[in-house]
């Protein structure tokens, strides 16, 4: 490392309170207070550091090298979709809150296929290589980073269209996705950059939709493919997770046995992605089934040590990098590194409450806010349908 980066370095551990024997309290709270201010000083620095090191990161990563002790986490392509969804609510000053979008979908971030796709027999969806959000969740970090409030938002859920009416949360990407494209095809633009726009629009439009549900600012998101998916559950060489009951479901290729097992990459998508059989067969009860892999994957990187194991941390970049889409300037890896409550496994997953309007799924005016910022504990509505809340401490069992 040169001593420009071992400056750079030196200077980031001061403002996140990494330096010593773990963040300081006041420190801290700076990282997490008002949407992530401290770093938010630093984001010109670490672009500027993010150009020079990008190389030899990549270097790293493509040689199997162990000599970075601190890799950024570079995302094989940064979105501006943040400043292009516009107007947000006041920003809480009670911590940062971060979206999480799984996309049902094998293309990569550069919009064509990843370098090493698993056959789409394998992952039980066809042969699309478009898809609508599979997974919506919301995590927010209180001021001070020692606890995670995570939030699971039913894909089934009614959300306002910007048009006076309403659409299906899984549809709201996909829908402002292919009236850009189309916009762009008929001005002629080359295919490539049609495909990287209209899914810029598509990210931009289910981040207003997500904070006009929420009442909350989205600070930072983070977004992965199935292929994507794949490949890290691949690069972790199993996760545990735990059920009450067996499972054989044809749908989604979910056979497992009841108790815990380490899933490899197949099965982890077919955990998460299993509705039929589990409770009424909604989205509702495949959200505890995200959270508790969720949990796995936390437990996994804590026993594994893989936060300071930069070859692991390597090789999870490099099953991420041509999968996964960030907010331009941010560092997931930084910032998980960072925040506490993400090694001490300090914190829950829950599932918004919702209740059915005739055959529409809706959600309480403000409920997402009390959840996430008050730390109120979701509770179902008369007549709805709620998974207990999952704890990140551990390998919870599930149905």
């Amino acid at each position: 490392m040169s001593d420009g980066d071992g400056e750079f370095e030196v200077r980031l551990g001061a403002a996140f309170g990494q330096a010593g024997g773990g963040p300081e309290p006041e420190v801290t709270a700076r990282l997490v207070d008002g949407g992530l201010r401290a770093g938010r000083r630093l984001k010109r620095a670490r672009q500027r550091r993010t150009v020079l090191l990008a190389g030899a990161l990549t270097a790293a990563v493509l040689t199997g090298a162990g000599t970075l002790t601190a890799p950024h986490g570079l995302p094989g392509r940064s979105s501006d979709a943040l400043q292009v969804a516009g107007t947000a609510p006041a920003p809480s000053d009670r911590g940062v809150t971060i979206l999480l979008i799984g996309l049902d979908t094998t293309v990569g971030a550069e919009g064509g296929p990843t370098d090493a796709d698993p056959p789409a027999a394998e992952l039980h969806i066809g042969t699309r290589s478009r898809g609508m959000t599979d997974t919506v969740m919301l995590a927010h970090i209180p001021a001070g980073g020692r606890e995670v409030r995570q939030l699971s938002l039913p894909r089934d859920l009614m959300v306002p269209d910007g048009k006076g009416g309403s659409v299906q949360l899984n549809q709201v990407y996909w829908s402002a996705e292919q009236a850009e494209t189309q916009r762009l095809r008929e001005q002629g633009l080359a295919e490539k950059d049609v495909q990287w726009r209209g899914q810029e629009a598509g990210r931009a439009a289910l981040i207003s939709a997500v904070q006009q549900l929420a009442g909350l600012p989205v600070d930072h998101f983070a977004e992965v493919s199935m292929s994507g998916f794949y490949q890290v559950a691949k690069a972790l060489g199993g996760v545990p997770v735990c059920l009450n009951e067996a499972v054989d479901d044809p749908w989604s290729g979910a056979k497992l046995p009841a108790g815990r097992s380490e899933l490899n990459a197949s099965q982890a998508l077919a955990f998460v992605r299993q509705r039929h059989g589990i409770g009424t067969g909604s989205d509702i009860g495949r959200t505890a089934r995200q959270q508790a892999f969720l949990a796995g994957v936390l437990a996994k990187l804590r026993a594994g040590g893989t936060l300071t194991d930069p070859g692991r941390l390597s090789a999870l970049y490099g099953a991420l990098k041509d999968d996964l889409v960030v907010d331009q300037g941010w560092s997931p890896v930084d910032f998980v590194r960072q925040v506490p409550a993400f090694a001490a496994g300090a914190g829950t997953a829950g599932t918004l409450p919702t209740v059915f309007e005739g055959n529409r799924l809706r959600a309480e005016d403000g409920a997402a806010k009390r959840i996430l910022v008050d730390g109120a504990v979701p509770s179902a509505a008369p007549g709805g349908e709620l998974p207990s809340p999952v704890a990140l401490d551990g390998v919870p069992c599930v149905d």
